[in-house]
């Protein structure tokens, strides 16, 4: 029925209709103006209260607006992304690795830490980076990486939604590589129809009414500050959950006060080692005389370069930004805790070694730049496989900070 049809009717009276068009168009304003307020105030990372975890989409207005009121004058912006290692799993807010790093660099700089648990190299804090290019030029963009692995050019799982959204609101840079190599991607099936999630269709219809009314704007900022309205799986009680997603302390455990038997159980050994051999089993092999592929060195005790890994690993970082994010973003490759490397065979080390090595020189060859970390680490800074603890992140952010200096100099971020 159209809307003169029920003015016609006297279904609805005209004065309704006009109010429901009032507050809505009222939601409207309110939503832009909430995508240029700051509601996170000073917080120092995103938790499982404010992530997708329980079903909360962090918009790209409520990071910007938290970035420009966290900038000063003068100063280098540094966005950190990437997944759980550097959202800093393990480690309590006040000893975040990302602190230190804040600390190591100095006033100069502004650190934020946008990483998800999860997300990869062009999830939101990549399209933040991007999108505040103009107005902080003077930045740059951390995230971490696996070896080998080529990022998803716009963005990966439950985090696509960052980039579809800046992309609607034309925040991005228009680069037809990377869209080509979007196109190209968004036709497999587990991207267009996901388990357990919104498929591309539904994603992108959303993205885009979104540009026009920033209805996920004002739902962030009630449900950040006043009255949290969705329940998410891990969201405490029955009632408790209507708390306000602010008002949660940050629940991040001290994982350098656990015991090495609760960080290494013996139980799980087996499959954490074959997690660390799955990061570089497929980067250098052996072949026998038919010219089949083997894991493990030839009968000389010597690795060989397995190509097809690397021709796509190229070809996947060739189109994940455009050139000019390119080089100012670092990359981190975290390599998993020495309990488990010391117990590779020593052709399992050198294979390790040679990944790693490969690796951050075909990320620097690319035009980006990295940094592969860990190997002189010990167990105890370590959480588990994969996270350092605080103390850990102690030894990480002053690696990282030498190299962003080093890349601030390069681009002439530090002249005044």
């Amino acid at each position: 029925m159209t809307i003169f049809r029920i003015f016609q009717s006297k279904l609805v009276s005209p004065t309704v209709l006009l109010g429901v068009a009032a507050g809505f168009g009222a939601m409207c304003v309110l939503g832009r103006h909430a995508a240029r307020e700051n509601h996170l105030g000073n917080f120092a990372r995103f938790t499982q209260w404010t992530s997708p975890e329980t079903k909360y989409y962090p918009t790209i207005g409520e990071m910007t607006s938290f970035v420009r009121a966290r900038m000063k004058p003068g100063r280098v912006l540094v966005i950190v992304g990437g997944n759980s290692v550097l959202r800093g799993v393990g480690q309590p807010a006040e000893r975040i690795w990302t602190r230190a790093l804040q600390e190591n660099l100095g006033p100069g700089y502004c650190v934020v830490n946008f990483a998800f648990n999860g997300s990869g190299i062009t999830d939101a804090a990549s399209v933040v980076a991007e999108a505040l290019r103009e107005e902080f030029p003077r930045q740059i963009y951390i995230a971490n990486a696996a070896p080998a692995q080529p990022p998803a050019p716009d963005g990966t799982g439950v985090y696509r939604f960052v980039y579809w959204e800046a992309y609607y609101k034309g925040l991005l840079i228009d680069d037809p590589v990377r869209k080509a190599a979007i196109a190209a991607s968004n036709q497999y099936p587990e991207i267009q129809n996901p388990e357990g999630g919104p498929g591309l269709r539904e994603l992108k219809i959303r993205e885009y009414l979104d540009h026009w009314f920033y209805f996920q704007d004002l739902w962030n900022l009630v449900t950040y500050r006043y009255v949290n309205t969705v329940w998410g799986y891990y969201m405490p009680g029955v009632f408790d959950f209507l708390r306000p997603r602010g008002g949660y302390p940050d629940p991040e455990p001290d994982t350098a006060r656990y015991p090495m038997s609760v960080r290494y159980s013996p139980s799980s050994l087996d499959v954490e080692m074959r997690t660390v051999r799955g990061f570089t089993q497929y980067a250098y092999m052996s072949f026998d005389a038919a010219g089949h592929p083997q894991m493990r060195p030839d009968a000389a005790g010597h690795w060989q370069l397995y190509v097809p890994t690397w021709d796509n690993f190229r070809a996947g970082i060739r189109v994940a930004m455009p050139d000019e994010l390119k080089k100012r973003t670092l990359i981190l490759l975290s390599r998993s805790s020495p309990y488990y490397l010391r117990r590779l065979t020593p052709a399992e080390r050198e294979r390790d070694d040679l990944t790693y090595a490969k690796a951050v020189a075909v990320w620097r060859e690319a035009g980006y730049d990295a940094l592969d970390y860990g190997r002189d680490f010990t167990p105890e800074e370590y959480g588990d496989r994969t996270h350092v603890t605080w103390e850990g992140g102690a030894k990480l952010a002053p690696l990282v900070a030498d190299k962003v200096r080093e890349m601030a100099q390069a681009f002439g971020y530090l002249q005044p």
